[in-house]
């Protein structure tokens, strides 16, 4: 039996310029880029069925700026401003977690966007175009993948990749017909563990 040598993983290395639009937004926002930064895609251009639920997010991203003292920054296309929205509307009422999650949805265009992802030390997204341009940016992404295949759209490198055996998925529908159980069964202690664990590792390799 032949064996294909593995792909290489793709890079992307951003411009000065990419970098510089990217941390003028952060800053302008009132980030402290000193402090580890966690990107979080939560839209899906596919559909809505690739999205997890607003209220899962929050949770994960309260726990983040709480409990790990991070900051997060919501990215994705003026399409996605009402899962930004919602996210934002269902987290905890602590001002120092509000004031740690900035929502920058459809407020990017791509060259911004590149400087953005190049800052974040973890990314969260389900499946999407983000999630591989942060990939390929080399930052550790954390995937969900519920109606979709992530043997065929994982992102490629050493990432996350959460999903939940169900019986009808993949199904590659838009929106779920029954109860969204493929991305619902995806806990919110599953994806903050999986944060945690590659800005640990991140941390361990640098000492």
């Amino acid at each position: 039996m032949n064996f294909l040598p593995a792909a290489p993983v793709p890079r992307l290395a951003p411009t000065g310029r990419m970098t510089r639009l990217g941390r003028i937004l952060l800053q302008g926002a009132g980030l402290d880029l000193r402090r580890p930064l966690v990107g979080v895609a939560p839209g899906a251009a596919y559909g809505h069925a690739k999205r997890w639920h607003p209220t899962s997010y929050a949770d994960v991203l309260g726990r983040l700026v709480a409990d790990r003292h991070l900051q997060v920054v919501l990215v994705g296309s003026a399409h996605d401003r009402d899962a930004g929205y919602a996210i934002e509307s269902s987290l905890p009422q602590d001002s120092a977690v509000r004031d740690g999650v900035l929502n920058l949805i459809g407020r990017t265009d791509l060259s911004e966007l590149i400087g953005v992802l190049a800052s974040c030390h973890a990314f969260i997204s389900s499946d999407s175009g983000a999630m591989h341009l942060a990939a390929a940016l080399g930052v550790r992404v954390t995937a969900l993948f519920g109606p979709t295949d992530e043997r065929l759209t994982a992102p490629v490198g050493s990432h996350a990749v959460l999903s939940r055996s169900v019986r009808c998925r993949p199904c590659f529908f838009r929106d779920c017909p029954i109860d969204h159980r493929c991305m619902r069964r995806i806990t919110t202690s599953q994806v903050f563990e999986a944060v945690s664990d590659g800005l640990d590792q991140q941390a361990g390799a640098s000492i």
